[in-house]
């Protein structure tokens, strides 16, 4: 059995819109999600607050703690973590901090470059050498059109051959699990299960330019706070 999980995602504890509640609700009731990591900008508590929420209400979904980590070198996600990580100079100091709580390191969106509707940063070519455990190539963000089946082609061809992860880099519910990460099993330890055995698969599609209008027409109502950022990664 195989099912689908989104390892990528925000919430109004750093630039998305919606509460962690809010979001956890929306994405067991309206998707076909089986697992989901929250991973907001330099806090775990968001997905803290999300893993407890699904649990209490007995949901059909497993939340995995995340969070991106800030370096100066590039974003680095964790999984699996037990608390809130600090931001790092080096990725190498964020990757071995993360793997010192027991979590998997993944690099998000490695070949995106900074523009002026996003601030992602990858890592880049660095995660040729890097002690990660996955590499996100298939990021949801439309701008990531070229950089996502670059990172594909490089991971397979020059780098590590890591772990090859989905996730939707969402921060309203609509676009949640547009991208997605394909394993087998249906649990959160199957899917680091997966993970570490190498035999996830990144699968979906960028935001849609409906879900766009969607984002556009919610940041709106919601109204525009440095909280409601969300066009950055």
């Amino acid at each position: 059995m195989f099912s689908k999980a989104d390892t990528h995602m925000h919430t109004t504890y750093s630039d998305g819109i919606m509460t962690p509640e809010e979001m956890v609700e929306y994405i067991a009731s309206e998707t076909d999600l089986s697992v989901i990591a929250i991973t907001d900008h330099d806090t775990a508590e968001g997905a803290f607050i999300g893993q407890a929420y699904a649990r209490s209400h007995a949901l059909h979904l497993d939340v995995v703690i995340g969070q991106e980590v800030t370096t100066k070198e590039g974003d680095v996600v964790g999984l699996f973590l037990k608390s809130t990580l600090p931001r790092y100079n080096t990725a190498l100091e964020a990757i071995e901090a993360i793997h010192a709580q027991g979590g998997l390191a993944v690099s998000v969106h490695p070949f995106s470059r900074i523009s002026t509707l996003n601030n992602m940063k990858g890592l880049g070519s660095k995660i040729f050498s890097l002690p990660l455990d996955a590499a996100e190539v298939r990021n949801g963000f439309p701008s990531n059109i070229f950089s996502n089946p670059i990172c594909t082609l490089l991971n397979r061809h020059r780098g590590q051959r890591l772990a090859e992860l989905g996730g939707s880099d969402s921060h309203a519910p609509f676009t949640v699990g547009q991208a997605y990460t394909r394993f087998y099993g249906k649990s959160a330890q199957d899917l680091r299960r997966a993970i570490e055995n190498r035999t996830v698969e990144a699968c979906g599609t960028l935001w849609t330019p409906r879900n766009m209008l969607r984002l556009t027409s919610a940041v709106i109502k919601r109204g525009w706070s440095p909280h409601t950022q969300v066009f950055t990664d």
